[in-house]
């Protein structure tokens, strides 16, 4: 029997991934808790350390997945958001996977492909203690201020 013929998909699933002991490697959890405490937000959030092969059947039973998470680039709005596609690359170990890998992974066991979008947080501190740095603190704040641009985040 497929798994997902026995649960009518969800709307919108946000996976936060990150750390919060560890600086701005906690920016996709902030994230993720300030959509929770909004009254616009309509979806369920999730939060990961890192991603695991779990993660492709939990996707499978919404129809938008927002993968939001810091990173060491520096973007030009302190953030990026972008569709995401699938591709199986697992590199040297299946111990911490991409959001495209999950993405691949649910298609692949599953053939469930919800539309996907990933959020990129610019942070630039990432020691084993508490609190963002100045940077990851205001790209925090700017994206926060367009999570309403985000169509998957209202939807």
């Amino acid at each position: 029997m497929n798994p997902l013929e026995s649960k009518p998909a969800n709307e919108l699933l946000l996976i936060a991934i990150g750390n919060d002991a560890r600086q701005d490697d906690g920016l996709g959890w902030a994230f993720g808790q300030a959509m929770e405490a909004s009254n616009d937000f309509q979806g369920e959030v999730v939060y990961r350390y890192q991603l695991q092969v779990e993660d492709a059947l939990l996707i499978t039973g919404y129809r938008t997945v927002l993968f939001v998470d810091a990173c060491r680039e520096e973007l030009p709005m302190g953030f990026a958001f972008t569709p995401l596609q699938a591709d199986a690359d697992f590199g040297f170990t299946t111990h911490q996977l991409s959001p495209a890998t999950v993405l691949a992974l649910s298609k692949q066991l599953y053939g469930a492909a919800p539309q996907a979008f990933l959020l990129k947080i610019s942070g630039t501190a990432w020691a084993l203690e508490r609190g963002f740095s100045k940077a990851g603190a205001h790209n925090l704040a700017s994206a926060l201020n367009e999570a309403e641009a985000f169509q998957v985040a209202k939807e």
